[in-house]
C-alpha cells in the first residue's frame, strides 16, 4: 500500500469513477485507465507509443497544442478567445515557470470539433517533460467523471503537492511506456544502449531520464535502476541542521542509492534494493563515480550492507554503470 492509498480524495475518485470497493484504490484507478488504453491501442491498431499517444488523446478529446515560445502562446489566445472561449484570456498567465501544461474545456466547440484544449510548455527545460505532460493531462481526462467534465480545467504544476496530481503522475509513468508496446524478443541483452534504442523507436519525444525509468518498469525481465550520489545518513543531515552554524567536525558525505527503481520482474524475483544505503567500495558503481568512466562488473547483492548488521539477499547482479552529473546511474541484471 502507498501513501496515496489513504488520501481521501483518492478513495473519493475510485468510487466516483465506479470502482469496487480496495485498500489499494491507486491499483484499482489505475488499472481503470491501463485496461481503456490498451483497448484503445487494440482498436487504433497502434504499432508505437506515438501512435497510441495520438490515439489515446483523440478518445479523450482533446487536441494538443505544444508552446515552443512566447509567440505559440499568443497565438492560441487569438485563435480561441474571438470564438468566445473566454477561457483562454488569462491563458499567458496560466503557464508560470512551475506549470508545464494546462488543459481547458471549450465551450463553444462544434460538434466534430474535440471539447477539450491540452497546451502543453516546451519552452526552454521544459521540452524534456512535454511526452510525460501529455500523458499526465490524458491521465486527468481518463479519470474524469461525468460532473467533473462539465466545468473541468486543470493545470499540471511542479509547484502543487496535491493527492490527486500525484496519482496522475503515477497514471503518465505506467501509460507513457505501455509494456505491449516495448515488447522485445528477450535475447538482447539489457544495456543502457538497448533502452536507447526503444527509446528512439518507440518514444523519442521522452525525455532520456524519463524514459530511463518507464523503460526499466516496462522491461518483462528483472531490472533495478539505480542512481547514486554523495549523501550523508539521515542522521548525520539531522545532526548538522541542529548545530547550525557552530564549528565542529563536519561528517562526510559517502556515495549511496538516491534513487532506486525496481521493476515487476525484479520485485517478483526477489531483487531488493534500498535508498539512502550505502555503495559498497568494490562495486562497479564506486568504481565509475571515482574514476568518471563507465565500468561494469559481476557482482552480489549482499556486498550492500549497513553498519548495523542489515544485508540484503545473496543474488549475483550484472552491474552497468556509468556517470552521470555529479552521480552515477547504474542498471543491475540478475547474472543468470
Amino acid at each position: 500500500m502507498s501513501r496515496l492509498d489513504t488520501r481521501p480524495q483518492i478513495g473519493k475518485l475510485a468510487s466516483d469513477l465506479g470502482l469496487k470497493r480496495s485498500a489499494q484504490p491507486v491499483s484499482e484507478i489505475v488499472g481503470h485507465v491501463r485496461r481503456r488504453v490498451r483497448a484503445i491501442a487494440k482498436k487504433y491498431d497502434c504499432r508505437s507509443l506515438a501512435a497510441l499517444l495520438n490515439a489515446a488523446s483523440a478518445e479523450a478529446g482533446t487536441v494538443f497544442r505544444e508552446v515552443h515560445c512566447d509567440r505559440d502562446l499568443d497565438t492560441i489566445v487569438e485563435e480561441f478567445v474571438p470564438q468566445g472561449e473566454t477561457i483562454f484570456a488569462n491563458l499567458r498567465n496560466e503557464l508560470r515557470n512551475q506549470d508545464y501544461a494546462i488543459t481547458l474545456k471549450r465551450r463553444h466547440a462544434a460538434a466534430w470539433e474535440p471539447p477539450f484544449v491540452s497546451i502543453i510548455d516546451c519552452r526552454g527545460y521544459k521540452i524534456y517533460g512535454a511526452y510525460f505532460s501529455k500523458w499526465h493531462e490524458l491521465a486527468h481526462l481518463f479519470t474524469l467523471t461525468p460532473q467533473m467534465r462539465l466545468v473541468f480545467r486543470r493545470t499540471h504544476s511542479a509547484a502543487v503537492h496535491d493527492p490527486e496530481e500525484a496519482l496522475m503522475d503515477v497514471i503518465a509513468g505506467e501509460l507513457g511506456f505501455l509494456p505491449d508496446l516495448l515488447k522485445t524478443d528477450g535475447r538482447e541483452e539489457i544495456s543502457f544502449e538497448f533502452i536507447e534504442r526503444i527509446r528512439s523507436e518507440f518514444c523519442p519525444q521522452a525525455s532520456c531520464q524519463a524514459s530511463l525509468i518507464g523503460i526499466v518498469k516496462a522491461l518483462p525481465a528483472p531490472c533495478v535502476l539505480l542512481e547514486a550520489g554523495l549523501r550523508l545518513k539521515k542522521s548525520e543531515e539531522s545532526a548538522v541542521l541542529q548545530a547550525g552554524s557552530q564549528h565542529y567536525p563536519r561528517p562526510v558525505p559517502a556515495l549511496r542509492a538516491i534513487h532506486v527503481t525496481l521493476n515487476q520482474a525484479a520485485r517478483d524475483a526477489g531483487m531488493q534494493m534500498h535508498p539512502c544505503w550505502r555503495v559498497p567500495k568494490k562495486s562497479a558503481i564506486y568504481r565509475a563515480f571515482k574514476h568518471g568512466e563507465y565500468a561494469e562488473a559481476t557482482e552480489n547483492l549482499d556486498w550492500w550492507a549497513t553498519s548495523n548488521g542489515s544485508q540484503l539477499a545473496s543474488c549475483a547482479v550484472l552491474v552497468k554503470a556509468r556517470p552521470s552529473g555529479d552521480g552515477v546511474t547504474a542498471l543491475l541484471i540478475p547474472d543468470r
